[in-house]
Order: structure tokens, then C-alpha cells, then sequence
């Protein structure tokens, strides 16, 4: 997919690792991260939704919330 950015300010604070960690490694320290260890996993979707909506409206990710995660910032 041309066109297609897969890195970002913050994966380039990663380099040397982004590439080798694997998708799961980052979701579980993600999910780990936005519930406080794991306290509020009942949490983690919505919490990581509202994160990724926040990265995108600060310009700090280009791609904007899709599938559940959209409708999970669509809170109205």
C-alpha cells in the first residue's frame, strides 16, 4: 500500500526495536499501560480508543480511529 506510515515520532523514541517487537508484544504493554497494569481491563478498549483519537486530532498519528475504536470516540 503506497503511501502507507508506519512510523511516528513515537515509534522513531522505539528505533532499533519497533521493527523487531511483535504487534501483541505492543498491544499487552498498551493495554497494560492505559489500565494501570491491568486494574481496569474492563477499561482498555475505550481508554485506548480515546488515546488514539488524541494522538490523531494532535497530528501525532495521521490515521484516525476505524471500526470499533471510532465508535467507541463517537460517544454521543
Amino acid at each position: 500500500m503506497a503511501g502507507f506510515k508506519t512510523h511516528n515520532e513515537y515509534a522513531e523514541q522505539l528505533r532499533g526495536m519497533y521493527d523487531d517487537i511483535p504487534k501483541a508484544v505492543l498491544a499487552a504493554i498498551a493495554v497494560s499501560a492505559m489500565t494501570c497494569g491491568g486494574d481496569h481491563l474492563d477499561e482498555a478498549k475505550s481508554l485506548i480508543a480515546e488515546e488514539w483519537q488524541a494522538l490523531h486530532n494532535q497530528g501525532i498519528v495521521p490515521q484516525a480511529p476505524r471500526g470499533e475504536a471510532k465508535r467507541l470516540t463517537n460517544k454521543d
